[in-house]
């Protein structure tokens, strides 16, 4: 790992191989190392694969205020990461938060991204739009209101040695999906101090309770080549998100829906996950 200046901030990012450049975006509660079976292997298909952890996660930089968090500020971390790297384009995998902000990345700087993959992440305006009027999405999105509790949510989660981060994270995945060691890693990056509240405030700075009120932002069409790679098995976020979200996509278009899959989708079927990107990576090169 190394550390790069983005910006005002200092980014932390995990690298490997050589060749056009993929960068990875991790999502809640994660970190780049989310991203631990991908890299050597995208690496060794002739790609260079760059997975940062994001703005108040893992080694990068904390900023306090909540509006750091603002999805403004997420995208300008994708640009200037890239400027950093002084990469012109890169084809952007994102899963959760990360595959949010590269959706936005896209639809907003198309020339900086050769192709789009997504796992298991809403477009964020179909993600507004279905907590607004989806109310099986709306059920299932529940945690979203919890966090915005300042204090509350980093004790609900942190309480009774993380018995609830536990839950949500690991115990909701397949049964091998993360060892003791992978456990470790998550656990003292998010007991370091002010962890927990960077990350809630992804959603406390994007999501209040009182934009489940209204009409969202909206975005323009995606039109890069996007792939869409959607575990089914999914408890935060049901299949019609994934459609309502590929609807946001007006040029070519492919998804692949793994059955049974959870949410954590590259770290329970990384096989499938990595088979998927090299093909779709190898079919996109510039």
């Amino acid at each position: 790992m190394r550390r790069l200046s983005v910006g005002t901030l200092r980014l932390a990012i995990r690298e490997s191989g050589s060749g056009e450049p993929v960068l990875f975006l991790h999502g809640f509660p994660e970190l780049s190392y989310s991203w631990r079976h991908q890299l050597d292997p995208i690496a060794d298909a002739g790609f260079w694969a760059i997975a940062p952890d994001l703005r108040g996660c893992g080694d990068s930089d904390r900023p306090e205020d909540v509006a750091a968090y603002g999805i403004g500020a997420l995208i300008a971390d994708v640009v200037g990461l890239l400027d950093a790297l002084e990469v012109e384009r890169a084809h952007l995998v994102g899963h959760d938060w990360g595959g949010g902000i590269a959706w936005a990345t896209t639809a907003l700087h198309p020339d900086r991204v050769s192709s789009l993959a997504i796992l298991n992440a809403p477009h964020p305006v179909a993600s507004a739009e279905a907590r607004r009027d989806d109310a099986a999405q709306r059920a299932m999105s529940w945690y979203m209101l919890l966090f915005q509790f300042v204090g509350v949510a980093e004790s609900w989660l942190s309480r009774n040695d993380f018995a609830n981060f536990r839950e949500m994270l690991f115990d909701n995945a397949a049964p091998g999906t993360f060892t003791d060691d992978d456990i470790a890693v998550y656990l003292d990056a998010y007991r370091r101090d002010g962890a927990l509240t960077a990350a809630l405030n992804y959603y406390r700075a994007n999501m209040p309770a009182a934009a489940w009120l209204r009409d969202p932002p909206q975005l323009p069409d995606i039109t890069t080549p996007t792939l869409v790679v959607w575990g089914d098995g999914d408890t935060y976020l049901g299949s019609r998100l994934r459609d309502r979200s590929v609807e946001k996509v007006t040029g070519p278009v492919e998804v692949i829906t793994l059955t049974g899959v959870s949410h954590w989708v590259q770290q329970e079927a990384p096989d499938a996950v990595n088979r998927a990107l090299i093909e779709w990576l190898g079919a996109h090169r510039h």
